[in-house]
C-alpha cells in the first residue's frame, strides 16, 4: 500500500511538470547600514495562490509556478515585503529592506461580518468579529442569527435547550469543536450552546459538507469551528455588561498579560443570573427558565521560532431551573418542575514544532480532558449522568515533493459514560483509537484536491472506515466551485441527546441494541463577486444531499404512551438547497 501511495504522488509530480514553470534566484536582506546578508527561511510564494517555498541557508531557492503566472511575493520577519515581477526563468536576486525604521503606515481595512472564503478548498463559511458584534448578546446560540447557513431552535420549552441545524439536519451531526478540539459531545451538548459566551469569540467557521478527516469521523453534514480571543492580539482589559427589562443580567471580563514577547496569558470570566418567575401567555409555565451560570478560563501563549503552545484550564458551574410559576423555591409538590445543576472542567495543550531541516514539515498535538457532571430531575423523574473523556490528536505535515502536502496522524478518543435514570443505571466507556492521512494536491493551475481517509477501531463496533474527498477549481479570481463527498460516523447516546423527552411521561424503549449512524455528504458550491453600478456583489449556490446507510429512528408515533428507539429499516436522506447575495448598498449598510 505505501509503495502504491508513492508511486501515485510520483506519477502526480511527474505530471505536473508539464504544467509548471521553475524559478531560482537569491533573497538578500539589507541592514540599516546598508550591508546586505542571505535571509534563511525566506517565504517565497506564487502570487494568489498557497504555493511556496523557503530559501536555504545561503538564501537560495527554487519554486515552480504555473505558466500564466508573473510575481512571486517575498516575506521574512523584520523586512519589507516584496511582489516581485518576472519575464524568464533567469536567477533572480531579491534584496528585502529592513523595516526597523522610525516611520510608521497605518493600514485600515474592512472585513465582512459573514464571509465565504474564495481560497479554501473546503466550502467554508467565517462569521467574524465585526459578525458578532452584530448579536452581542450573549453565547454562541445567540451568534448564528448572522449566518444565513445555520438555524437555531429550542429543543424543548422547559428547560430552554438550544440546538442548531445544518443543511436541514439536527446538530448532532455536525462536529462542532473549539479551537479545533471536540468539545460539545455527549453530555456537553445539550447546553454546549449556551456555555460560550459571546464577547469570548474571536471568529466561528462554519464548514458544509464532509469535513476534514484529521478532525475525526463524526462530521457528517457539516463542521463548526469556534476560535477564542488569543491573549497577544486583544486589548489588556475588556469588561461587557448586559441588561434587560425582564431582569437578565449578564456580565463578561478578560484580562490580558504579556510577560514577555514571547509568553502571554489571558484570563477570562463570565456570570449571568436570572431569577424572574415570568409567564406572560397565562399557562402557568415559566416563559423562560432561570439560571445562574459561572464560567472561568485561563490560557497561556507561548510563542517561539520553532515551537508554539496554548495551554488552558476551564471551569463552569450552572444551575437551570424551570417549570410551573410557583414550583420554587420550596418545590411545591402539587406543580411540575425541573431542576438541572451542571459542573464542567476542562483541561488542554496544544503543541507545534517546526522543523527547520525540512521545509514546510511541522509536528502538532492536542491534548485535552474533561469532566462533565449533571445532576437534573424533570418532575419526578431523576436524570444524573457523569462523562470523563479524554482526547489526544498528533499530526505530521510534509511535503513529499513540491506541490504535494501529506498530513498524516494519530488519534485517541475515550469516553466514560456513567448513567442513572429511573433508578435504572448504566456504566459503559468507548476507547476509539484511529488513524488518518490526507493528501493535497495543487500541481495543476487553479485546481486544488484534497483527499483524505482514516480508520478508527472502537472497541464496541466495527472499524470505522471514512473516507472523504474535497476538489476546488477558481475559474479565475473572484469565482471558485467547490465539490466534496465523504462518509461520517456517530455514536448514539439516547439520555443525553433527548433531555427534552425526559420532560414527559413517556417511557423509554430501546427495542434493539443501537448500531452507530452511518452517513454519506455530497454536494457542490458556487461562489463569485460581481462589480454591478460600482457595488461588490457577493453571490453563492449550493446543494447538499445526505443518505443515511444507518440512522437511529426516535418514535414517538407508534405508541403515545412510550417514544421508541431502534435502527433505520428503509430509507433516509436530507436534501439541501441555498442560494444567498450580499452587498452593500450604502457604507455600513450590508444586505443579504
Amino acid at each position: 500500500m505505501k509503495k502504491i501511495f508513492l508511486i501515485a504522488i510520483a506519477l502526480f509530480a511527474l505530471a505536473s511538470q508539464a504544467f509548471s514553470d521553475e524559478i531560482k534566484g537569491r533573497v538578500l536582506g539589507e541592514e540599516p547600514d546598508k550591508t546586505l546578508k542571505p535571509l534563511v527561511k525566506a517565504t517565497i510564494t506564487e502570487f494568489g495562490t498557497s504555493n511556496g517555498v523557503y530559501s536555504d541557508a545561503d538564501g537560495y531557492f527554487s519554486i515552480k509556478v504555473s505558466p500564466k503566472s508573473h510575481y512571486i511575493v517575498v516575506s521574512y520577519v523584520g523586512y519589507e515585503r516584496d511582489t516581485v515581477h518576472f519575464h524568464d526563468n533567469d536567477n533572480l536576486e531579491i534584496i528585502l529592506k529592513s523595516s526597523l525604521t522610525t516611520g510608521s503606515v497605518t493600514v485600515t481595512g474592512d472585513k465582512q461580518a459573514v464571509g465565504i472564503s474564495m481560497s479554501s478548498t473546503i466550502n467554508a463559511e467565517t462569521i467574524s468579529s465585526k459578525g458578532l458584534h452584530k448579536a452581542a448578546c450573549c453565547n454562541l446560540a445567540e451568534s448564528f442569527e448572522v449566518s444565513p447557513s445555520v438555524d437555531v431552535e429550542y429543543s424543548d420549552a422547559v428547560s430552554g435547550a438550544k440546538r442548531i441545524q445544518l443543511l436541514g439536519l439536527a446538530g448532532v451531526y455536525s462536529q462542532l469543536l473549539i479551537e479545533k478540539i471536540p468539545s460539545m459531545r455527549g453530555l456537553g451538548g445539550i447546553y454546549g450552546l449556551t456555555h460560550v459566551p459571546g464577547p469570548w469569540m474571536e471568529s466561528i467557521q462554519v464548514s458544509k459538507g464532509s469535513a476534514s478527516v484529521t478532525t475525526g469521523f463524526e462530521s457528517m453534514t457539516g463542521q463548526i469551528n469556534v476560535e477564542y480571543k488569543k491573549p497577544e492580539n486583544f486589548e489588556p482589559t475588556f469588561i461587557n455588561m448586559y441588561g434587560d427589562m425582564l431582569g437578565r443580567g449578564e456580565m463578561s471580563v478578560y484580562h490580558t498579560v504579556k510577560l514577555s514577547d514571547r509568553l502571554s496569558t489571558m484570563f477570562m470570566g463570565h456570570g449571568n443570573y436570572y431569577n424572574n418567575s415570568i409567564d406572560d401567555n397565562g399557562d402557568s409555565f415559566l416563559d423562560k427558565p432561570k439560571i445562574s451560570q459561572i464560567n472561568l478560563q485561563n490560557r497561556w501563549k507561548y510563542q517561539g521560532d520553532i515551537y508554539e503552545s496554548v495551554t488552558g484550564v476551564r471551569a463552569l458551574v450552572e444551575d437551570r431551573k424551570g417549570g410551573q410559576k410557583g414550583f420554587f423555591p420550596d418545590k411545591d409538590p402539587t406543580l411540575y418542575g425541573i431542576d438541572v445543576k451542571t459542573q464542567r472542567y476542562e483541561a488542554f495543550t496544544k503543541n507545534g514544532f517546526i522543523f527547520n531541516d525540512e521545509p514546510f514539515s511541522s509536528l502538532g498535538t492536542i491534548v485535552s480532558f474533561t469532566h462533565h457532571k449533571q445532576e437534573s430531575f424533570y418532575g419526578k423523574r431523576n436524570y444524573d449522568a457523569e462523562q470523563n473523556s479524554f482526547y489526544t490528536n498528533l499530526l505530521y505535515q510534509f511535503e513529499p515533493f513540491e506541490e504535494h502536502g501529506v498530513t498524516t496522524g494519530v488519534s485517541y478518543q475515550y469516553d466514560n459514560y456513567l448513567e442513572e435514570f429511573d433508578k435504572a443505571k448504566d456504566n459503559r466507556f468507548e476507547s476509539i483509537p484511529g488513524v488518518f492521512a490526507e493528501y493535497t494536491f495543487q500541481g495543476i493551475h487553479d485546481l486544488t484536491v484534497l483527499a483524505g481517509i482514516r480508520a478508527d477501531f472502537p472497541n464496541a463496533y466495527k472499524t470505522f472506515i471514512t473516507p472523504r474527498f474535497h476538489f476546488r477549481y477558481a475559474l479565475d479570481e473572484l469565482t471558485t466551485i467547490r465539490g466534496s463527498i465523504g462518509k461520517g460516523y456517530r455514536i448514539p447516546h439516547i439520555y443525553a441527546e433527548h433531555t427534552g423527552l425526559l420532560a414527559s411521561a413517556r417511557k423509554f424503549e430501546l427495542v434493539e441494541k443501537l448500531n452507530p449512524e452511518e452517513a454519506l455528504n455530497y454536494g457542490l458550491n458556487a461562489s463569485t463577486i460581481v462589480n454591478l453600478f460600482g457595488i461588490d456583489f457577493t453571490f453563492n449556490a449550493e446543494y447538499y444531499r445526505t443518505d443515511f446507510q444507518n440512522q437511529v429512528i426516535v418514535d414517538m408515533d407508534a405508541d403515545p404512551s412510550k417514544v421508541s428507539f431502534y435502527n433505520l429499516k428503509g430509507k433516509s436522506f436530507s436534501n439541501s438547497f441555498q442560494f444567498d447575495m450580499q452587498f452593500e448598498p450604502i457604507a455600513r449598510l450590508v444586505l443579504t
